[in-house]
């Protein structure tokens, strides 16, 4: 998965930010500071390393509340003396700040990209799985909204007035995505789901359009029946699999790694890459190659972006037979 496609797009960030700089009558100074703060958190996504190493920091800690409660602190503190501005106005700088890191929140918290929004006090992923990473209904509302302020040259009161008009439609439009999520859920239920089966709906582009998973138990690992679902219709346009056993294997393996299982638990031990594999919306593993010449070539990718696109992007890990594990500081492209 491109480090791209986990984040909504930041245009969007920005253009709420602006909408509501301008709603709130904000001077030209806290008008930027509040679509930087908008902005700002995705620079987790940027490393000087590689992919996959933004890929695991990305939507991690710095997509938090109180990452962005201290980055609001951090950032207002340094505006209030480089600007030289009385204590009293501090408030209000923190303020906005807080409101544009909110902002940005938000918007993720409706994508299917996993967040760690509650850390440091928790580390488990949140996801609203509305809206697809780029969405071309809240990206087209925002933009005629910001077009309609300035080419309309709007007073600060019809200003808030076009802001309450995108955010009630956008509101709506969430809405209908939910009840059309619910609905694909119940068409799958309908294939006569076992007991032990998990439902997990995610969005494309198209609100009509999802694509719903049932998530199965199977050799330790996943089965991950994929169906592509219109939600608007009440029917199944097409269908897709992928198996991925030994996924859940756990616990210590010691030397010789000499087994499928043993390699994919080995490969599991690597915080570096337990860390980008708690990102992916559907995990999954295949092995590229057997052990020959005493290495297991180990591949893990997001079963999610291969029912999406067809092809598989993740990280190759090589285990070899001694226990030794090597994670590639890339992304790979198997086909």
């Amino acid at each position: 998965m491109k480090v791209g496609e986990l984040r909504m797009d930041a245009l969007s960030h920005a253009l709420l930010g602006f909408i509501l700089g301008r709603a709130l009558q904000l001077n030209a100074n806290l008008q930027i500071l509040l679509i930087v703060s908008s902005v700002c958190l995705d620079v987790d996504a940027v490393s000087i390393r590689s992919r996959e190493a933004a890929f695991r920091s990305h939507r991690g800690p710095v997509h938090s509340v109180v990452a962005a409660l201290l980055a609001s602190l951090l950032i207002s503190v340094g505006y209030a003396v480089f600007m030289r501005l009385q204590a009293p106005v501090l408030l209000s700088v923190i303020s906005v700040c807080l409101m544009g890191f909110l902002s940005h929140l938000l918007l993720d918290l409706l994508t299917a990209g996993n967040m760690t929004v509650l850390w440091p006090f928790s580390k488990r992923n949140f996801a609203l799985n509305l809206t697809h990473f780029i969405d071309p209904v809240t990206l087209g509302v925002l933009l005629m909204a910001a077009l309609l302020i300035v080419y309309a040259k709007t007073d600060a009161g019809a200003s808030g007035i076009v802001m309450a008009g995108a955010i009630a439609f956008l509101t709506g439009g969430f809405v209908a995505r939910w009840y059309m999520k619910s609905a694909s859920i119940k068409i799958i239920r309908r294939l006569d789901v076992g007991a032990t089966s998990e439902i997990v709906p995610l969005p494309t582009l198209r609100p009509d359009r999802w694509l719903t998973v049932r998530k199965t138990p199977f050799e330790n690992g996943y089965l991950y029946e994929t169906y592509r679902v219109d939600a608007i219709q009440n029917r199944i346009m097409g269908k897709s699999t992928v198996e991925s056993p030994y996924m859940c294997s756990s616990g210590p393996v010691e030397p010789p790694i000499d087994s499928l299982q043993k390699a994919v638990t080995r490969s599991k031990g690597n915080k570096s890459l337990s860390d980008s594999i708690a990102k992916f919306v559907l995990p999954a593993v295949d092995i590229v190659s057997s052990n020959d010449g005493g290495v297991w070539q180990v591949f893990w990718y997001d079963a999610f972006t291969y029912a999406c696109k067809g092809e598989r992007r993740g990280i190759l890990v090589k285990v070899r037979v001694d226990g030794t594990v090597t994670v590639n500081a890339r992304w790979t492209h198997i086909t």
